[in-house]
């Protein structure tokens, strides 16, 4: 921001005073704007070590800058300004902490990475160790933070597309009440690459936005709700819904059917589930391979068999389309799970906990599934495309 208000006063026309830092620094900083800026206009400038503050004011209100940026550290900086505002002289001050020990070149900014990702603390901290004080001041804040009772709203508007903001018990409430209704819901567990093929793919993109539930399962969801204005409380890896929604349903006595992956993967993956819900009412399953005659079979038979939950594992896209075009069947909570019978089979195992909670746990299976990574395009164009805020013609908020 200082920067900019720099760029902006030198087409302007408005002068500028400096104020702060050790006087080697502002005169350094000083002589660097001459050579940066040649039309902006300097008023003065004095560093940040005086005794006499009236002195300083008058100096700055006789000076006729139209600006004054003060480098004195906060909260040095801002009480300084408050208290003399009027005093100043001045149509707009602004506190820039360290500002001037960047533009004398005596602190170097972090790489434009580093800045985007908001690690430029850490950054400075590691260049200069002697900040360990200021850091040791953020997990106070965090802890005065979360002391204040937080807003939530209970879904978030990301395109279009309603997505749940709620806890995992509220989510699960909300569950069984679809298996109550009796009537055909459709649950997805949106991440950052199944939106990827969404924006490239009008009908997928129409069954999210028609979608009864829709769970925020990867962290690029969290991420670009917070792009567009909104911020998701509750990420629930779809993995996790899953299980619990298992749990659910021998709680309840609900029947489950399982549609997908490799016949092999399935019954490893059924074996599991049946050891950990042992009174779980497993209507059946089928393995994601078959043809147009076994998947009329197929079809036939979850049709006469009626089970509360169908669970299918096709895919990220391939799995909410093959549910939506089969609503007919009415199952009351039909829910798409990816690769979780993997998981669950043993084949493949999660990230460790702390991998999970960073939100990492995309990077954690392309490591240890380097085929993966032609998927890491999605997850890119899914990037761009929120950022510039449009897909499929829609603009983001």
């Amino acid at each position: 921001l200082f920067l900019n208000v720099l760029h902006l006063a030198e087409e302007k026309g408005f002068s500028v005073f400096l104020l702060g830092s050790k006087e080697e620094v502002v005169q350094s900083a000083v002589k660097n704007l001459k050579e940066k800026h040649p039309r902006l206009r300097i008023a003065g400038f004095h560093n940040g070590y005086f005794s006499d503050e009236n002195e300083i004011v008058k100096m700055i209100s006789e000076s006729g800058a139209d600006i004054l940026f003060a480098g004195m550290g906060s909260p040095k900086q801002e009480k300084f300004i408050y208290k003399n505002l009027k005093r100043l002289n001045v149509k707009f001050a602004m506190g820039v902490g360290g500002s001037f020990n960047v533009l004398s070149g005596e602190f170097r900014r972090a790489p434009h990475i580093v800045q985007q990702l908001g690690l430029e603390w850490l950054y400075r901290f590691l260049l200069d160790p002697r900040r360990l004080p200021r850091i040791l001041s953020l997990p106070k804040f965090v802890f005065l933070v979360m002391r204040y009772p937080q807003k939530v709203k209970d879904e978030v508007d990301f395109f279009g597309i309603k997505i749940s903001n709620r806890s995992l018990t509220d989510n699960l409430l909300i569950a069984d009440q679809f298996v109550s209704s009796g009537k055909f819901h459709l649950v997805i567990t949106l991440n950052g690459e199944m939106a990827s093929k969404a924006f490239n793919d009008k009908k997928f993109f129409d069954i999210l936005k028609r979608a009864d539930l829709v769970i925020p399962d990867g962290i690029g969801i969290v991420w670009g709700a917070r792009k567009l204005g909104e911020r998701i409380v509750h990420r629930i890896p779809g993995i996790e819904f899953g299980w619990n929604l298992l749990r659910l349903a021998e709680e309840r006595g609900y029947g489950v059917y399982f549609l997908g992956a490799k016949e092999d993967v399935l019954k490893e993956a059924l074996i599991k589930i049946k050891s950990t819900f042992p009174k779980l009412k497993v209507a059946g399953a089928h393995s994601g391979y078959f043809d147009k005659n076994e998947e009329s079979a197929i079809i036939n038979e979850i049709r006469e068999i009626k089970p509360d939950m169908l669970f299918v594992g096709m895919g990220g896209g391939k799995q909410e389309k093959w549910a939506f075009s089969h609503r007919d069947l009415n199952v009351p909570l039909t829910i798409g799970v990816g690769g979780s019978f993997d998981v669950w089979s043993g084949r493949i195992k999660r990230a460790p906990i702390f991998v999970q909670k960073l939100g990492l746990e995309w990077l954690y299976r392309m490591l240890i599934q380097p085929s993966r990574v032609v998927r890491i395009g999605n997850v890119i164009s899914f990037a761009v495309k929120v950022m510039f805020g449009k897909v499929n013609g829609k603009e983001g908020k």
